[in-house]
This record gives C-alpha cells, structure tokens and sequence, in this order.
C-alpha cells in the first residue's frame, strides 16, 4: 500500500512546519561554534496512519516493525542533485535519528547539526527552512532507505520541487556575538498565509490534537535582556526557552519571535 509509505515520507518534512509537537534547541559556545537540534514527536502522526491502514496494509509495508536508525547526511548530500553546493557543507555533518514503533504509538524524528560559526549556523536555518531544494532533496533521496520505501527515483531527485510552505521560513534570523535575533519577515509571511490554507490545518489540528512549539536557546553566557515576555530563563540566565501553541503561531508568528541580547 504505497499510500502509508508515501504519507510517511510527506510528513517528514514538515518537522519544522505543523502537525507534530516540535523541540528546537541551538547551543551557542563561547566560539561561535555550536549545535542546531530538531526533535519531533511523530507519535500523533502514528496514530492518524493506524486509524486509516489495516493490519494487513501495516505489514505489507513493513509498518509492523520496529526501527530504530541513524542516517548521516554525508552518505546522501554528495549525490543529491537537488541540493545547492554551497548548501551541501552546513548540512554535510549532520545526521538524523529516526525511531518508530506503531503498536506503542512511539515515534521520534530528531535531527542534529553542528556548525562552526554564527555565519554557518544562519546558512542552516536557511536550508532548513526553505520548502524547495536544500534539505527537502535530502528528505528524498532519504526516502529509499526509510520503512516501507521501494527503489522509485534517484537519490536526491525523488517527488516535486515545490513542498509546503514552512511557518519557520517567515523569520529572518541574525546570529552575531552578543546577540540571537528571530524576527517576522511581513512579505514572507503574507506568501505564507496565500499558500497555506488556515482552515485545513485548524482541521487537521482539532483531529490530532494541541500541538507545541518549544525553541529552547542555549548561551556561553547570561542573558542580559530578551524581547520576549513568555520566554522562560534558566537559573543561571544563559537558556530561554518559549513555547508556543503551533496552529496559534500560524496565524500569530510574532508568539515565536524574539531578541536576545547577551
């Protein structure tokens, strides 16, 4: 049943999009050297599969299975044509771990990157949050080796160019020394609003229930003033964290929007 299989590799990467309660964690050092996290709980997802797919269409697919996998992004990023070279370096070192079990509804989609410098780690954002090209040919040419994935495409050529438009790609991000910076890009977000339809993921939303956004920022030192009021500080003032409900920052962006001076 090449449904489940091709829904599950849909919805993996809109890790940094809707429908999955989603932790974001960057650790800045003292160097500008650091480490960009995604950690997405696919368990909701998991449920949506088993509740349209059959015991049988589970094991046909492989489905039935537990996995437990670590992908290293440079196995795939020389041959993924999709992707720009000068994208191909920042994303090179990272890898993704991948964890699925359908009969206890366990499922975690975690993503890590270092990166060497403030420069570097806004090249990641970039690539990450652009809905064509950069990591969505990484997705694909991931495919092939994801549960239930047959030998359809090429690597780094599989599916459309175009792919959802990403909540997270309506914020310009300045990383300097002393400072972390995610503001609402307006011209962005308002292409954002035209092609994504509000009311279908409010639907999708209300089936799968709240899901949250938690940006968690890890510092080489205190924090001497942040912008926003909901952002949470650690004991020694060097971690924000701010979460957010997910379909409230669709149409409220700012909610995951702030300046941090340190």
């Amino acid at each position: 049943m090449k449904l489940i299989r091709n829904l599950f590799i849909a919805l993996l990467p809109f890790t940094f999009v809707s429908c999955m309660d989603t932790r974001e964690e960057v650790e800045i050092k003292k160097d500008g050297s650091g480490t960009l996290i995604m950690k997405t709980d696919l368990g909701k997802m998991l449920e949506m599969m088993k509740s349209f797919a059959s015991a049988d269409d589970l094991q046909k697919e492989g489905l039935d299975k537990a996995y437990d996998t670590t992908m290293l992004m440079k196995d795939y990023v020389d041959t993924a044509r999709s992707v720009p070279i000068d994208k191909k370096a920042v994303l090179r070192e990272g890898k993704v771990h991948l964890v699925m079990n359908l009969k206890e509804n366990l499922g975690r989609f975690d993503m890590q990157f270092p990166f060497k410098s403030a420069d570097q780690l806004q090249q990641l954002y970039a690539s990450l949050n652009n809905s064509t090209g950069s990591l969505k040919g990484m997705f694909d040419g991931m495919g092939k080796k994801l549960p239930g994935a047959g030998n359809e495409g090429s690597s780094g050529d599989q599916g459309s160019d175009k792919g959802m438009p990403q909540i997270a790609s309506v914020y310009d991000i300045v990383v300097k020394e002393g400072l972390y910076s995610r503001k609402v890009n307006k011209e962005r977000y308002d292409e954002f609003k035209q092609s994504v339809k509000l009311e279908q993921l409010k639907q999708m939303g209300s089936m799968l229930g709240q899901m949250n956004y938690t940006l968690v920022v890890k510092l080489s030192r205190p924090i001497k003033k942040i912008s926003n009021s909901k952002a949470v500080l650690s004991d020694d003032k060097k971690t924000a964290t701010l979460s957010t409900d997910l379909m409230e920052t669709f149409e409220h962006p700012e909610l995951l929007a702030l300046e941090i001076e340190y």
